[in-house]
């Protein structure tokens, strides 16, 4: 019996560096946990008045540093699949101003820290929910993407700015549709030439299918390429084009989960015109990924 209590006291004050640990679960990719938390700067009602991160491993782990009034917490985030179906979500919070103080109160009360801690991490859950209830991600299936010809834009942004940049960039390309009296033959559609997912920036091209012909006029403004058909695995998407990328997730750990081999360059076809409004959840948009051939 002493040993036991030896081997735990040594344990619990020499091994276990963190003072609370708090998890949940949730259906979405570790990637999309992860890229939340990633923009997490805390919330003022709780008295937080600074994040900053430390360290990160891509969708695996974040270490923060919370900063609440004069103390200061290390948030340690860790991604892990539980099953096919749901990520479990735990973070280790540690009080570095007062490590040993801690170290003595926390198993034996639950004290202003313990509170806190489970007070932002329920928080965090709380708002990460708000925001996956803004997208759905569906019907996740093998397919072919058909060719098509088109007047596009070459194009480079952050991921999470790609849809302001097309929005910027529309007049040129309609601007040539309409002057030159041109049909659409087809849906817009982006598709991604270059993804640093480390620095999570695109290259991607901006595209209006159109007949092909040899006598469009020329311009300083717009190009013209046919995109070549592939077989691909699909998923619909409903919400609002600029978070549609929250689909590629649900596309690699699909390819991951059905040992598929993909090239990590996705399209988005968009199937609504977002510019006549209403509820983003009703727009609709095809996201591919394409199947490498072996």
């Amino acid at each position: 019996m002493l040993l036991a209590i030896v081997v735990a006291g040594v344990w619990y004050f020499g091994l276990k560096k963190d003072h609370y640990r708090v998890s949940f679960s949730t259906k979405q990719p570790a990637a999309i946990v992860y890229n939340e938390i990633m923009k997490w700067q805390g919330n003022k009602d709780n008295g937080i008045s600074e994040v900053a991160i430390t360290s990160q491993q891509r969708f695996a782990n974040i270490v923060q540093t919370v900063q609440v009034g004069d103390s200061i917490f290390n948030y340690d985030w860790h991604f892990s699949k539980k099953n096919d179906s749901t990520t479990q979500v735990e973070v280790k919070i540690t009080d570095k101003n007062n490590w040993f103080s801690q170290k003595l109160q926390i198993p034996f009360s639950k004290n202003n820290f313990v509170k806190r801690s489970i007070l932002n991490v329920k928080t965090v859950s709380e708002d990460f929910v708000a925001e996956t209830k803004k997208f759905k991600v569906h019907s996740l299936t093998d397919t072919i993407f058909e060719s098509r010809y088109c007047v596009y834009l070459p194009l480079k942004s952050a991921v999470n700015k790609k849809a302001s940049t097309m929005l910027y960039s529309i007049g040129d390309l309609m601007g040539y549709i309409n002057d030159n009296e041109l049909e659409l033959d087809g849906d817009p559609y982006l598709e991604v030439t270059k993804w640093d997912e480390e620095e999570a920036t695109i290259e991607y091209n901006f595209c209006f299918p159109i007949a092909k012909s040899d006598t469009l006029p020329a311009s300083d403004l717009v190009f013209f390429k046919e995109s070549p058909s592939f077989r691909g695995i699909k998923a619909e998407f409903n919400g609002n084009y600029a978070i549609a990328n929250n689909a590629w997730y649900y596309l690699l750990e699909y390819a991951e989960q059905h040992d598929l081999k993909v090239n990590k360059l996705p399209t988005e076809l968009y199937l609504e015109d977002p510019q006549s409004g209403g509820d983003a959840m009703n727009w609709k948009a095809h996201i591919y990924l394409p199947l490498v051939n072996e």
